[in-house]
């Protein structure tokens, strides 16, 4: 008897979750309805080519294939959603603004008002950014979204050089984090149930075009030896490529951008990578085979000196800023451009100090000006010590 009751109360719990998915899902057709009304006056739905066509380039979604009136972008909580139904997007950034009916009777009619105008406003804005490359609609992206952002990090959108340089100009990119979510993006293999909703199976795969981007329009890369420490150091089953030629290639692209210092900390602290380098014949970036067999200086000749020079540098440092980062300049003054970030935790050394900057060499030999009130000198640092161990 107990049993058949558990059975009917599971039976009407399910009936009633499946009545409440039921009712969730018309209120949003209802929400959406609304919105399309709005959205109609300052957006011209495109064909239904062009919708498809956009959204396949940008999204690698082909919307052609699903039967669905709502298509959810991504595996994100709030993720890009085509209204197929209606031709235009629902940005990430607006789900959680557009209440139920329930929230809608808690709010008088001009705060509904206002709500909905400001969710039209960036509707608008963003489809007429995606599907038509409106400028002034860019523009107003650029000053009260993150979308720009997002579709550069979520995606790896880079056929849009203003979009990109935008995205780069506003981002973290001196933190491995913020850098990697650039570089990386999940292939989602197959969706699976469980109690938190649904999950994703897949692996990490590297977007090349967008750190061919990167190098090109001169986005900062300082911390890109980072990443690729990050990857290697990580598990194997997590990434699409071999990691140890993923590693080699992100590593021989810091060469490409300029960064040989950068080379010099992989052979340091892996040296069998010159191996993996030399068997991919360099990758064919032009100088590298040379610099690794010619000019690449072993971690205990660091700083220019050998192992039987006396110490040149007036002192040591390391970095005092609460940013966790400092900017070495190419002069003395902040009018000068930025050469790289020295980070927390990194040793330069010091050459000379002029009045309020010094002139340092950064442990990968790069000779630049940092202002003094950013330096603290370690005392009792010895470059005998801490650099010539064999």
């Amino acid at each position: 008897m107990k049993n058949i009751i558990k059975i009917i109360l599971i039976a009407l719990c399910i009936q009633s979750c499946n009545s409440q998915k039921e009712k969730t899902m018309n209120v949003m057709e209802d929400q959406y309805a609304l919105l399309n009304k709005k959205v109609s006056s300052c957006y011209k739905k495109p064909d239904n080519e062009l919708f498809k066509q956009k959204i396949l380039e940008i999204f690698n979604t082909d919307i052609s294939i699903k039967k669905e009136k709502e298509i959810k972008l991504s595996i994100d909580k709030y993720p890009e959603t085509v209204l197929k139904e209606y031709n235009f997007i629902v940005p990430f950034n607006l789900h959680p603004m557009i209440p139920d009916n329930e929230g809608l009777q808690k709010m008088d009619e001009k705060a509904i008002e206002k709500m909905y105008d400001y969710i039209t406003k960036n509707i608008c804005n963003y489809n007429n950014m995606i599907f038509y490359n409106d400028i002034h609609a860019t523009n107003w992206i650029k000053k009260n979204s993150l979308s720009l952002i997002h579709l550069a990090q979520e995606y790896g959108y880079t056929k849009n050089k203003d979009w990109l340089q935008f995205a780069f100009s506003k981002s973290k990119l001196y933190d491995p984090n913020e850098l990697e979510s650039f570089l990386f993006g999940f292939r989602c293999d197959s969706i699976y149930k469980t109690d938190g909703g649904d999950e994703c199976k897949g692996q990490w795969q590297l977007r090349r075009d967008m750190l061919d981007k990167m190098i090109e329009y001169d986005a900062e890369l300082s911390q890109l030896h980072i990443v690729a420490n990050m990857v290697s150091n990580g598990k194997p089953e997590s990434y699409e490529e071999d990691t140890e030629e993923l590693y080699a290639y992100l590593m021989a692209h810091c060469y490409k951008a300029g960064q040989t210092g950068l080379i010099e900390y992989l052979y340091d602290t892996n040296p069998k990578m010159k191996e993996v380098f030399r068997k991919q014949n360099y990758y064919n970036i032009e100088g590298l085979e040379e610099y690794t067999n010619e000019f690449y200086i072993p971690q205990n000749k660091r700083f220019g000196l050998s192992s039987i020079d006396s110490d040149p540098y007036e002192d040591y440092g390391e970095i005092n800023d609460p940013d966790g980062y400092t900017n070495l300049r190419d002069g003395k003054g902040t009018n000068h451009p930025v050469i790289k970030k020295i980070v927390e935790g990194e040793v330069f050394a010091i050459k000379r100090k002029e009045k309020e900057w010094c002139l340092v060499v950064s442990e990968d030999g790069i000779s630049g000006w940092i202002h003094s009130s950013r330096v603290k000198i370690i005392e009792g640092f010895s470059y005998e010590m801490n650099y010539h161990k064999n």
